[in-house]
């Protein structure tokens, strides 16, 4: 996201500045996604044109999508109702993005209305708009603890997540959980969903060979399947999904999904 948004933007050399991220978070020991969001804030061309909220909302149109994202949201809902139809049940499908990115340029993006949460991270701005520190990160930690917020109805991060469920009724049980992660900061949030019965697709760029490190997070038993991030209709992809949304549907009368 950042890459496609942020680093063209302002010109920046995406190799040179997450080597950079890479090395201060080594060093000087801080966290990955706090340390690229306070790069981000006080680098000096930055400086000159702050990241306010309104830019980084406009910026959002730069997004590049996965291939047969657009059409696989509404695809399958329809997918889902019609399982659910065929089998006598009231059967509800939801959305969530759970991102080390920037919120500000996710809750503008054209697919937004398709997600009924998002958790990225956030600027706290300044009375001249710029950001002048973070109000929330999401790193692999965090991650966890939406998929936490999820299951149990928690959304908002006002709300406390550590509260004890009466009769362990979540909202949505983790076996009805499909998480779908690309990269380090996902392998916690996988090996969760999965230790507690739920599903983890490991995915890659579409159209090349899968990266060493996606195989090693699925022969790890962190993912239970390993596909392009390519959505299109008749996809691999699609196809892992829908086998496992039929799958869950036959077994329980609510499904909620984390995509």
């Amino acid at each position: 996201m950042q890459e496609d948004t942020i680093f063209k933007e302002y010109k920046i050399d995406a190799t040179r500045f997450w080597r950079e991220v890479s090395r201060v978070t080594k060093e000087e020991g801080y966290d990955k996604a706090l340390c690229y969001l306070n790069k981000l804030i006080f680098d000096p061309r930055l400086k000159k044109k702050p990241l306010t909220k309104k830019r980084l909302g406009l910026l959002a149109r730069k997004l590049k999508y996965c291939p047969g994202v657009k059409s696989y949201l509404p695809r399958i809902n329809r997918f889902v109702e019609k399982e659910a139809k065929s089998s006598g049940l009231k059967v509800r499908l939801e959305h969530y993005i759970i991102s080390s990115g920037m919120k500000s340029i996710l809750d503008k993006m054209s697919i937004r209305k398709h997600f009924k949460a998002i958790y990225a991270c956030e600027y706290e701005y300044g009375k001249d708009n710029a950001p002048i520190g973070v109000k929330s990160v999401v790193n692999d930690a965090m991650k966890t603890q939406c998929l936490f917020r999820i299951s149990k109805g928690k959304l908002g991060l006002h709300e406390d997540v550590n509260e004890r469920i009466k009769g362990g009724a979540f909202r949505i049980p983790f076996s009805q959980l499909i998480y779908i992660g690309d990269g380090d900061t996902d392998i916690p949030s996988m090996t969760v969903a999965r230790k507690y019965g739920g599903h983890a697709v490991a995915v890659y760029p579409p159209g090349k060979k899968a990266k060493k490190r996606t195989l090693e997070i699925f022969r790890a038993g962190r993912a239970g399947h390993v596909a392009p991030a390519d959505y299109a209709a008749g996809s691999k992809l699609e196809q892992i999904l829908k086998a496992i949304l039929k799958d869950i549907i036959q077994n329980t009368g609510t499904l909620k999904i984390r995509n």
